[in-house]
């Protein structure tokens, strides 16, 4: 397995996942197999076969929608936090009120 190989897609994939303003709906793979071809031609362009992509990944458009479904879930992740975080602020706010009564 070529470690050049999965660099290579690791670091291209998730730079394009992080430049997406929003991700594809859950289960849209229509996304995740444009991205592969896209993946495999610009490894091409810094002279990587598509043999030794191949070789590090049996499906691309499958690891691909993988790591858009973990970008999903961080995202949600993060939503969760901030909704938390105002949820505590509120909080703050009205035990500041009571002691001032």
């Amino acid at each position: 397995m070529s470690e050049r190989a999965i660099e290579f897609v690791e670091t291209w994939v998730s730079e394009k996942i992080d430049d997406m303003e929003e991700l594809p709906a859950e289960g849209d793979e229509t996304q995740a197999k444009a991205l592969a071809a896209q993946c495999l031609k610009a490894a091409s362009d810094e002279g990587i076969p598509d043999s030794e992509i191949k070789d590090a990944f049996d499906d691309l458009a499958e690891f691909i929608e993988g790591q858009i479904e973990e970008a999903r879930d961080r995202e949600e992740d993060e939503d969760d936090e901030e909704d938390e975080e105002e949820y505590e602020e509120d909080g703050d706010d009205d035990d500041d009120q009571d002691d001032e009564k």
